[in-house]
């Protein structure tokens, strides 16, 4: 090495204890608030995305029970043309905003609606209800 490399080399790294003990304090400081800035907005945004999905996930899974309500009040609902209609009107929303077991099952159950399979769409509807009792209880963590 030459004498030029050897006085920087010694210069940089007698300079390098210069930083007391309140400055790593505050580099520290800077740093930590710096990284709980981040996470904080990280967690808000979460949980903004969570509360969205609660408004539309809601309102799916409340009005499925209208269509189990409509099957328990009228004894041949699939001759019903207004059974059509509210059945339509959930299969999109399930479509949209349900869970992948909630549109098999949905889905399940309208195709035996569709063959007028009574047993079918009973066990389908049974397992679909219990499931979205549970995913409301769970939305609402109750």
């Amino acid at each position: 090495m030459t004498e030029t490399t050897t006085s920087m080399i010694t210069l940089c790294c007698n300079n390098a204890s210069i930083f007391e003990t309140k400055d790593w304090i505050t580099i520290f400081s800077v740093i930590a608030v710096i990284t709980v800035w981040f996470v904080n907005g990280y967690l808000n945004r979460k949980n903004e995305i969570a509360k969205k999905r609660l408004d539309h996930r809601l309102p799916t899974l409340k009005s499925f029970i209208k269509v189990w309500y409509f099957i328990q009040k009228n004894s041949a609902p699939f001759t019903d043309p207004q059974f059509l209609v509210l059945v339509e009107e959930e299969r999109g929303d399930f479509q949209l905003y349900g869970k992948s077991d909630e549109i098999e099952l949905f889905e399940k159950f309208i195709k035996s609606c569709e063959i007028q399979n009574l047993q079918g769409a009973n066990e389908a509807l049974s397992e679909l209800v219990s499931l979205v009792r549970k995913r409301i209880r769970t939305e609402l963590d109750i």
